[in-house]
């Protein structure tokens, strides 16, 4: 009888993936009561015919979408051909580290009710420069063991969750089509349903992606322009940002003054000063930029992505 079911979402991920598969080899030490769930999202990079080869010691799931249809329609199906009562799930390019599946069945074990959210490491064999430091020290992977997370920092990469839970909830809305949004929408549905999130830093993973800071940059705009804003007419009373207000972004709970302080830092959204911060955030690998830079940059590229949308 299976009782975990180990979800793995895949893109274009073969060698991240063979490496996830080789640790959780090791690590699962009951094969009858273990599954591993591979959803492929219509990779191009040879995954299909390498799950056809692989001679795996534990019972493996393999399905493969006829198209791309991104995370959501992914991460869904994954959670549908899971037999397990509990169901860990990472993305394809997360190599769990040591005691990985120990720390989750720990964190259900000391919470119980709750989603549990596992930490995410930089790789060591990549040199982490500045915008690596600030990537990795944000939202819960600051926070200490048992910290109970806001649920607008829900991340799917990395977490674990009871599946009946996860089928009441809906599963993840696959109207948010591109990067961000579904993730952000799957916690605030927790939080409609009281069920807390925890975090278990113990229950890291290498996060084998590295992004620039221009695909960063523009993901933000590409979220601004399509996820944020539907996120904003789902929860138009939740603070998805909190100082998000700053560069222009709706706050149910912004005041006179902030509206005002608001319009005057908008000339400081522009596409040039945009621009300016991201040749500070390059020059000598962001040696002279710190995170305010960053969050201005980011945040600054989405405001600018949810103004498009709105014309």
């Amino acid at each position: 009888m299976i009782d975990y079911s180990i979800v793995i979402c895949t893109f274009n991920q073969k060698q991240t993936l063979g490496m996830a598969l080789d640790t959780l080899r090791i690590q699962i030490k009951q094969a009858k009561i273990f599954e591993i769930v591979i959803t492929d999202d219509c990779s191009t990079d040879g995954t299909d015919e390498f799950i056809k080869k692989l001679r795996y010691p534990i019972f493996l799931k393999y399905s493969r979408g006829e198209k791309n249809q991104g995370r959501a329609v992914n991460r869904n199906r994954g959670f549908e051909k899971a037999s397990g009562k509990k169901v860990i799930c990472i993305d394809g390019d997360m190599v769990p580290g040591p005691g990985f599946i120990e720390e989750h069945l720990g964190g259900w074990g000391e919470f119980p009710s709750a989603v549990i959210l596992g930490g995410r490491r930089f790789p060591p064999d990549m040199e982490m420069d500045r915008l690596a430091k600030y990537s990795y020290s944000r939202g819960r992977l600051a926070m200490p063991h048992g910290a109970k997370i806001p649920e607008r920092l829900f991340t799917s990469d990395n977490f674990s969750i009871d599946k009946e839970i996860f089928m009441e909830l809906g599963e993840f809305d696959t109207a948010f089509a591109s990067w961000g949004g579904e993730d952000t929408d799957f916690g605030l549905r927790l939080k409609k349903k009281g069920i807390p999130l925890s975090y278990i830093p113990e229950a890291w993973c290498y996060h084998h992606h590295r992004k620039s800071l221009d695909e960063m940059a523009s993901e933000f705009e590409r979220f601004g322009q399509s996820g944020f804003p539907l996120l904003v007419t789902k929860y138009p009373e939740e603070i998805i940002y909190r100082d998000g207000w700053l560069v222009g972004l709706p706050d149910a709970r912004a005041g006179i003054g902030k509206k005002a302080i608001a319009k005057l830092l908008m000339p400081f959204t522009i596409s040039s000063v945009l621009r300016l911060l991201t040749g500070l955030g390059k020059f000598q690998q962001g040696r002279y930029s710190c995170d305010f830079i960053y969050d201005w940059l980011f945040y600054g590229h989405l405001a600018r992505g949810y103004r498009r949308s709105q014309k």
